[in-house]
């Protein structure tokens, strides 16, 4: 990733042609000629991590001349998602795609994917053997498999290491002392406050990080899924909210944290060793190794009763067309199952691989600081089962927006969880789609 260039940055251009793209499918079919073999792959990938999947398509297209891919980028969340769907309603869409797991549920009830055979994932070396349960589990729906995991992306904690050793937060091999349990954390945002003068912790609070960091305190405390039955009936523990959520409003309380945030302040402010820590999805290890940073990146805390941490999966899933051959779709499957496997290139930017020969592979585990949060994709939360939920969601939104002034010291947090608990009741009164 270049210096000064997020993971969340879109490239213009490529967005401007997705979505003339997006559209000319949706209107008169595929665009692309070239034969049966030449798939049509659409992405949401910017930044860092479309470098890198362009760098995985071109060692694909060097080594193998069978199968062309065009690949697309289309603008990042609920954009993405709903050309996705519209394509597959029109029945036009890509042979390939990217999705979150946690939108499976929006896509898969509507007949919008195709279910994937066993017989021909494991012909292709992409059964579910090859891959981590935890990722695994992920992409299936009602006893069928409709996606093939490409990585987890768990929410983590990066660590300033510079600021950290001023107070004393290192043990005698450089690596962060254990801070496990409700106030350890807390104390260690204190201690890089008092001894450097640096905020202890900064956070995204103008979007999606505050829920992030909610549904990970929320379930280690052993929060039930905030809802039920695909999203129509409100299971909110208030109890176990109110907790996490009065956790959540220590580092301003303190004054070790806090400051109100927009996702792009957060990152520079933790590269420009602001901070002593930075609250974040794993993604921007690239944007501070560019900086040269002394940095360190390590699993959230067990800071109540378990280890889990929130996260996500990239996947693949093949859109339903009814005009699809059976030839056209092995294809497909054929194509996943060579681009997954030389995911060490994608793990690069951060993200954990699903795939057990890489996540298992020496060349992984060197990765610095890449595996060093590997262990938090062995306990991780997704977002609750509903169409309103999952990456990018009206959920997500509406959460982070009402748990932003509980963190910045603007609400109380019994304020915040009553906002939170209206705003997803209305989400809930609302039927599903499909």
């Amino acid at each position: 990733m270049e210096q000064g260039l997020t993971r969340r940055s879109l490239i213009v251009g490529g967005g401007a042609l997705g979505l003339a793209a997006a559209l000319g499918v949706a209107a008169t079919g595929t665009p692309f000629g070239g034969g049966a073999k030449t798939l049509a792959f659409w992405h949401l990938f910017g930044g860092g991590d479309g470098a890198r999947l362009t760098a995985m398509l071109d060692a694909l297209a060097k080594e193998h001349s069978d199968i062309k891919v065009r690949a697309l980028i289309l603008p990042w969340g609920n954009p993405y998602y709903t050309k996705l769907s519209l394509a597959a309603v029109g029945g036009s869409p890509p042979d390939v795609a990217i999705s979150h797991a946690t939108r499976l549920t929006e896509f898969a009830p509507a007949g919008l994917l195709e279910p994937l055979p066993a017989d021909l994932l494991d012909k292709h070396g992409i059964g579910p053997d090859q891959f981590r349960p935890e990722a695994w589990k992920l992409g299936s729906f009602n006893g069928h498999q409709y996606a093939i995991p490409l990585d987890l992306h768990p929410f983590v904690l990066y660590v300033n290491t510079k600021l950290a050793r001023q107070a004393g937060l290192l043990g005698s091999g450089g690596t962060l002392k254990p801070l496990d349990g409700p106030d350890a954390l807390l104390d260690a945002f204190a201690a890089v406050k008092q001894k450097t003068k640096q905020p202890g912790v900064v956070m995204e609070t103008r979007g999606v990080t505050p829920w992030r960091l909610f549904l990970t305190l929320y379930t280690q405390l052993g929060g039930r899924p905030v809802v039920t039955e695909r999203g129509t009936k409100l299971a909110l523990d208030d109890a176990k909210a109110l907790k996490a959520l009065e956790w959540m409003a220590q580092p301003h309380a303190r004054g070790a944290g806090g400051q109100d945030l927009d996702y792009q302040a957060s990152v520079a402010l933790f590269g420009n060793q602001s901070a002593g820590f930075l609250l974040n999805g794993e993604w921007e290890v690239t944007t501070y190794q560019a900086q040269k940073l002394p940095f360190d990146m390590r699993p959230i805390p067990a800071i109540f009763n378990s280890p889990v941490t929130q996260a996500d999966s990239h996947t693949f899933v093949i859109p339903h067309n009814p005009n699809r051959s059976p030839e056209r779709f092995e294809a497909t499957i054929e194509f996943i199952s060579r681009l997954i496997k030389k995911s060490l290139t994608w793990t690069m930017g951060g993200h954990v691989p699903a795939y057990k020969p890489v996540f298992e592979s020496a060349a992984y585990h060197k990765l610095s600081p890449q595996s060093h949060y590997a262990s938090a994709s062995d306990h991780v939360v997704t977002d609750p089962l509903a169409w309103f939920s999952g990456s990018g969601s009206n959920l997500e939104a509406q959460a982070g927006s009402a748990f932003q002034p509980v963190v910045t010291g603007a609400a109380k947090p019994k304020d915040g969880l009553a906002t939170f608990k209206s705003q997803l009741q209305q989400l809930v009164d609302v039927p599903p789609p499909v």
